[in-house]
């Protein structure tokens, strides 16, 4: 499990998630994700291409770090998600919190 940081400035916050975002997923990444995510409220962007399985610590991870910008006028989008994470997320609801785009364009679009 892996998080790269690939934009971070005063506007936007883009992160991409790589490997299993599962029990272990998420001990690994939690704090750096939860930190780049909220310790400037901004709009942020997490891309899930690289990402091969969604568990529910995964999606409770997101959705705190969404309310948590919802909170302080900021949206969160996630981009690009795999086939089967994007059922884990449709399954949970979750894109009914987060928006799900699956072009950058389209991401941004609605970050604005």
């Amino acid at each position: 499990m892996r998080l790269k940081i690939i934009r971070a400035d005063d506007s936007i916050t883009h992160v991409a998630i790589h490997g299993r975002l599962d029990v272990q997923g998420v001990n690994d990444i939690q704090y750096e994700f939860l930190h780049q995510m909220t310790s400037l409220p901004k709009a942020g962007l997490v891309d899930l291409s690289h990402m091969t399985y969604m568990g529910s610590l995964g999606i409770g991870m997101l959705v705190s770090a969404a309310k948590y910008l919802q909170r302080h006028g900021a949206k969160m989008v996630l981009l690009s998600p795999s086939v089967m994470v994007r059922k884990a997320l449709e399954t949970s609801g979750l894109h009914h919190v987060i928006p799900i785009a699956d072009e950058e364009s389209a991401a941004l679009a609605l970050l604005r």
